[in-house]
């Protein structure tokens, strides 16, 4: 096709815009997944339908072995593409089904484009890019797994461990977008020359350059990848230059390269001793440059022939990289052996990017029957890559390489067959180059948004059903809730009830009865046997213990008293603890802080309590025997300290023993006198000598009056002193009780007990109080915490919904913008 240098401008100016717009389109398409990326680690694992995928793969799997039985064919799976037969533009057509905005996987079309449709030029993207979500193309995780139900690892596979794989599945599609704006930006095209081991691939370049430079053999023979370029970028000068690291060479800078002759050129190629990377080969093509496909006046063109794919998994993995820097790709298919299982693999993932691959079937002469080789291969090529398929007239080529070169050495005319090969790949390399260069970066980035869009519709429905299902959660949360708010503030109300009515139980008893025994303690006394007047010291000392032993008695009476109140309100507060175990939900247990306090003494202090204090029976010898300040305390009342302080500093006194207070003995004293007189003068006889005994006074003179007077006195003071020492025993017991009880209430015996009793039965049920309170505590806490972790959950889908959603429009818009990349491109 001849075209002015007008419209050869004008089809560069073109080409360059389309390739600054592309390349911003990529630049921002890797700002998405970066902004997917980060949003996947930081905030919401990205959900990955593996289910579906599964149940998808079952289908497959199922559909595939059914159908083997009808049919011989491979049944490999299809591959998505942009670009129609009828020319490089993106129809219209093919656009995916427009995403609702709460779209998921589902609502796609199920159905598949059969082989019919694709035969009759049916775009197998006008049905629908995304089917099912298998037919994820770019972003679809790599599980080799297998589909039976007993060994789906997809199943125990968790989010966590999928947004890793999804996020190393993004850096690795940002990698791809590098190196497809580094093809966009560069000027030149690259041609890879790959295929199965001894395809003829070697030979293929030698032809396409009409010289002998790349070695071939019967036997596989290139070790690495060797890269032709026209020696006008080497200053015109033909050399090699073996690279050690591809990623610091410069033509300019020989520390980066080694050069090597032609005559060992053949050596390197089929040993590489020295493991060099890569051969760059400057080299003058024979053709003029209408006929030059490195030397063609319009851009600069390298040929790179590489290993065989099915030499060593280590050549494959590498040549697999290798395309992805590539432009074009021309591959070599030995007509022989037709597409192998590697060759395949490297088509289909080739076909991710590069809707159109050049395909050149070798050794064709070779066939006898050639009508039959070529309806299988192009059978495959259907399978494999439809487009290519499509445009088989002009991508598909059956030559013989060898037969061409013998050609030009004998100087023949050339194979009809392989020249217009060489025309057809120089028109897709030079005449249209945005199919062959800017559609694969196109196609790339499309189906990388594609899928963006399906998995943020995908997102969109999965933070929906958990707004909902949280949602769910709370309502039915709320009653519970709301109970547990309620059984806590009562039960905590009644507890502290238990408590303080407990508390309140002991004061008042303790108070009554130790009030009513310091009152009584005389009566105590008299319980002792009064030994006789020699005896009195002994008899006073065991008053006083008996009256101690008493008091200690009464008091641990009181500590009863308290431990069984302290045993009833454990078990009132056991009552709620079970009342609570029925509302947390937990069996009917002893709980081990309500352990049994039915042996718990109030207080270490006190435990002496308990323990009976003997009454001592050696009495002193003689009353007086000792010192009289001696303190009881220190020899016999060891425990009286126990019960009152006061009480270690109780001694026996002369003040004991002697009461001149007759008050309380004052009726007794006047009934005698009343009933003497009545007895005196009830008799005739005696008031008879009373009235003598008067007249015998009045003639009696003033010393015989004084003297019986005297004696009068004497009688009272005898009878006296006999009165006090027959109520000896009384006194005691009076002056002793009186003065204990004075030290007690001084001391405020009552009072203390009271108050100790009631702490420590306050101690004794405060633990259980609490343990209530902070188990009920723990339950609202627990509650507020799930209630709390929903809402920060809803939140979360909440955000993730509004940002899924603007993720899947600007995908969409993203997309627009790429595809209208595409419009007049059969101009350039």
């Amino acid at each position: 096709m001849n075209v002015s240098h007008h419209d050869q401008v004008q089809q560069q100016r073109i080409f360059a815009d389309k390739c600054r717009r592309l390349h911003t389109y990529l630049l921002n398409t890797k700002s998405l997944l970066q902004e997917v990326g980060e949003y996947n680690r930081t905030k919401w694992p990205v959900h990955y339908p593996l289910a579906r995928i599964v149940r998808a793969n079952q289908q497959l799997a199922s559909s595939a072995s059914s159908s083997s039985m009808h049919q011989t064919s491979s049944g490999l799976r299809r591959t998505n593409s942009m670009l129609n037969s009828d020319s490089t533009l993106v129809d219209d057509a093919m656009a995916p089904i427009p995403l609702r905005r709460t779209m998921t996987a589902d609502d796609f079309s199920d159905s598949e484009p059969t082989s019919e449709e694709l035969r009759a030029g049916v775009d197998p993207n006008a049905v629908g890019r995304l089917l099912d979500p298998s037919d994820l193309s770019v972003l679809k995780l790599d599980l080799r797994l297998s589909y039976h139900s007993d060994s789906d690892v997809m199943g125990s596979l968790e989010e966590s461990s999928i947004a890793r794989l999804f996020d190393e599945r993004l850096m690795q599609c940002e990698m791809h977008i590098d190196k497809l704006i580094a093809r966009v930006t560069d000027k030149s095209s690259k041609i890879l020359v790959t295929g199965d081991l001894n395809a003829g691939k070697s030979t293929l370049v030698n032809a396409l350059i009409r010289k002998d430079i790349l070695p071939f053999d019967q036997q596989p023979c290139t070790m690495l990848f060797c890269e032709v370029v026209d020696a006008s970028l080497n200053g015109g000068i033909e050399e090699v230059h073996a690279i050690p690291d591809m990623a610091t060479y410069s033509r300019d800078d020989v520390s980066t390269f080694v050069k090597i002759s032609m005559n060992d050129l053949e050596d390197i190629v089929m040993e590489n001793s020295d493991h060099y990377q890569q051969l760059k080969i400057y080299t003058n093509d024979c053709h003029s440059d209408k006929q030059s496909l490195l030397h063609n006046g319009v851009v600069d063109v390298a040929l790179i022939d590489s290993p065989g794919l099915n030499r060593d998994s280590l050549k494959t993995t590498q040549l697999f990289a290798r395309q992805e820097e590539i432009d074009v790709v021309v591959f070599v298919v030995n007509a022989e052996n037709h597409f192998t299982l590697s060759g395949q693999d490297f088509l289909l993932n080739a076909g991710k990017e590069k809707a159109h691959i050049f395909i050149v079937v070798n050794r064709f002469d070779a066939i006898r029957r050639k009508d039959r080789c070529e309806r299988m291969i192009l059978d495959q090529i259907r399978e494999l890559s439809p487009l290519t398929y499509e445009e088989r007239g002009e991508l598909v080529h059956f030559v013989s390489a060898h037969e061409k070169l013998a050609d030009q050495q004998n100087g023949t005319s050339e194979a009809t067959s392989f020249a217009n090969m060489e025309k057809c790949l120089r028109s897709f390399t030079l005449e249209q180059r945005f199919k062959s260069k800017l559609a694969p970066a196109q196609r790339y980035a499309m189906n990388v948004l594609y899928d963006t869009q399906y998995l943020a519709a995908e997102n969109v429905a999965t933070a929906t059903k958990r707004i909902q299902e949280i949602n769910a959660a709370l309502r039915e949360g709320m009653p519970k809730y709301e109970t547990l708010l309620h059984e806590r503030s009562e039960t905590s109300r009644r507890a502290e009830g238990v408590l303080d009515g407990s508390c309140l139980e002991v004061r008042r008893h303790t108070t009554a009865h130790l009030t009513n025994t310091t009152v009584h303690l005389q009566d105590v006394a008299e319980k002792v046997v009064y030994p006789g007047l020699f005896s009195l010291w002994g008899y006073a000392e065991s008053v006083l213990l008996t009256m101690v032993r008493h008091l200690e008695h009464e008091v641990s009476e009181c500590d009863r008293f308290a431990c069984f109140t302290i045993q009833q309100a454990r078990q009132e507060l056991s009552r709620l603890e079970a009342a609570r175990q029925v509302l947390e939900g937990a069996p009917k247990t002893k709980n081990s802080s309500f352990a049994s306090i039915d042996t718990v003494s109030v207080s270490d202090d006190d435990s002496v309590l308990l323990k009976p204090v003997p009454i001592t029976s050696d009495l002193p010898a003689a009353m007086w025997d000792g010192d009289l300040s001696a303190s009881v305390t220190a020899s016999q009342i060891r425990s009286i300290g126990s019960i009152s302080n006061a009480l270690d500093t109780v001694q026996l006194e002369l003040s004991d023993f002697v009461d001149l207070d007759f008050s309380h003995n004052w009726g007794a004293l006047t009934s005698i006198s009343a009933s003497a007189s009545m007895t005196l003068f009830a008799t005739k006889p005696v008031v008879n000598n009373m009235l003598t005994l008067l007249k015998l006074s009045s003639t009696m003179g003033t010393h015989t009056a004084r003297r019986l007077m005297v004696a009068t006195a004497a009688l009272v003071g005898l009878g006296s002193v006999f009165y006090i020492l027959s109520d000896m025993d009384g006194t005691v017991r009076r002056k002793l009780s009186s003065r204990v009880s004075l030290m007690l209430e001084k001391e405020g015996f009552v009072e203390c007990h009271a108050e100790r009793l009631t702490t420590e039965t306050s101690r004794a049920i405060r633990p259980f109080v609490w343990h209530l309170q902070h188990t009920f505590q723990r339950m609202v806490e627990a509650e507020e915490h799930k209630r709390a972790d929903h809402l920060r959950r809803r939140h979360v889908a909440q955000d993730s919904q509004i940002y899924f959603d603007e993720l899947r429009a600007k995908a969409q818009e993203l997309v627009g913008a790429v595809r209208a990349v595409s419009i007049d491109a059969n101009m350039c």
